[in-house]
């Protein structure tokens, strides 16, 4: 997805109703290049304003991803899932278990190893995800003090 697309853009794009709460959630993915569990997601809309419930952020957040507008990301660092949204191109990431920053890594550092196991096993790869956890400038120097 690229920035010039809206919510609105996005939500007809994949053939859903457009609605307040997909409004609402998918404007807030767009704001923020970061993970975001349904819970930061939920409280950040009651902070500005909105009636929504949680499990109509939930379930927005589960249809999303459903159709491939968000991606669920387990947090190593506790039981709850992020929600980020899901690049049309092919992407890696490293995410930051202190802010939740999401970093891109350019280029596919997987694609040697994507050739020599299709040769290997004979299995046509058609993507994959790779996701690396760990600390940002920023939120590592506490841990290190």
């Amino acid at each position: 997805m690229t920035d010039s697309l809206t919510a609105e853009t996005i939500i007809r794009q994949y053939n859903l109703k457009l609605t307040k709460p997909r409004m609402l959630v998918l404007n807030l993915l767009l704001s923020r290049q970061e993970v975001l569990t349904a819970d930061e997601i939920y409280e950040f809309l009651v902070r500005t304003g909105s009636s929504l419930n949680f499990s109509t952020v939930y379930r927005t957040l589960e249809t999303f991803t459903e159709k491939k507008i968000t991606e669920k990301v387990k947090m190593p660092d506790s039981r709850k899932a992020g929600f980020l949204l899901f690049t049309m191109s092919h992407t890696h990431n490293l995410i930051c278990l202190g802010c939740h920053k999401v970093i891109p890594i350019h280029g596919c550092p997987l694609k040697a190893f994507n050739e020599e196991l299709a040769a290997e096993t004979r299995f046509e790869i058609v993507g994959h995800d790779l996701t690396v956890y760990g600390y940002c400038e920023k939120c590592r120097k506490p841990h290190h003090q």
